[in-house]
């Protein structure tokens, strides 16, 4: 009788440890689906989002019989606005201050690889876009959007400036470090630069292409540097190309 109360006790303590052991796996599987359908939630959420980064480069269209004043207060205000935005998306999905991106960036010899590679991309790319001996006005037109001349300079000296941050921050800052913490940063880098070149052009597969290419050039500048000032500073030099090459073109 005491040998079958032992199996029993033996049997029932098996069966508590096996339901418990098959607990411990059941919500070890439901974590990791729900982290799964987190972070593709968010990745969507960043898709979706990464067109409004151009906001900071164009005035708004309703407001193109405004002042210059107008207009540009209107791009300040798009700017602290989508500052504030990936301030906030890098606090929450890295768990971290933006201010990371700006610390311990070193210089990579690859860097002049790099540029030198985005010379060669400029050149092709106004070759293929612009027309010759069109005027630099027809051809801002065709870059910008805007026949206006106010606009224009105002949409090319945002692109100097205002823009290359924004871009850089969210691209290869935001997007990258978030992609980084699930993936490599083979997948996180060309990723980005899909995203990058969708938001900038989806419908003209020639943009869409360079803007690819430049996203993955700019996105190994980041990794090369460990940080986000050179992609920064290569970006405006490559808008910067761009404009004295139509000029000169």
């Amino acid at each position: 009788m005491f040998f079958y109360k032992k199996i029993i006790k033996i049997l029932c303590l098996w069966n508590y440890n096996g339901d418990k052991i098959n607990s411990k796996k059941l919500q070890s599987s439901y974590d990791r689906r729900r982290s799964v359908m987190r972070k593709t939630s968010f990745i969507f959420l960043l898709v979706f989002i990464s067109p409004l980064m151009g906001l900071v480069q164009y005035p708004i269209y309703q407001l193109t019989d405004g002042t210059v004043r107008t207009i540009t207060i209107q791009i300040l205000v798009s700017f602290l606005l989508l500052i504030t935005i990936i301030v906030y998306l890098y606090r929450h999905l890295i768990n971290d201050s933006i201010i990371e991106l700006f610390q311990n960036n070193r210089f990579d010899s690859s860097l002049i690889k790099i540029s030198i590679a985005m010379l060669i991309l400029n050149v092709i790319f106004i070759v293929v876009v612009i027309k010759p001996n069109n005027g630099i006005h027809n051809n801002l037109f065709t870059l910008t959007g805007f026949n206006n001349h106010y606009l224009q300079i105002i949409s090319v000296c945002t692109s100097f400036t205002l823009s290359p941050i924004i871009d850089e921050l969210f691209f290869r800052g935001l997007v990258i470090s978030f992609l980084e913490k699930t993936w490599n940063s083979d997948f996180a880098i060309i990723f980005s630069a899909i995203i990058f070149g969708i938001s900038h052009s989806l419908f003209n597969i020639i943009f869409l292409s360079f803007y690819i290419i430049v996203g993955i050039l700019l996105g190994l500048a980041r990794e090369k540097t460990n940080g986000i000032i050179a992609p920064i500073i290569l970006r405006s030099m490559w808008d910067v190309f761009i404009v004295l090459m139509m000029w000169i073109y």
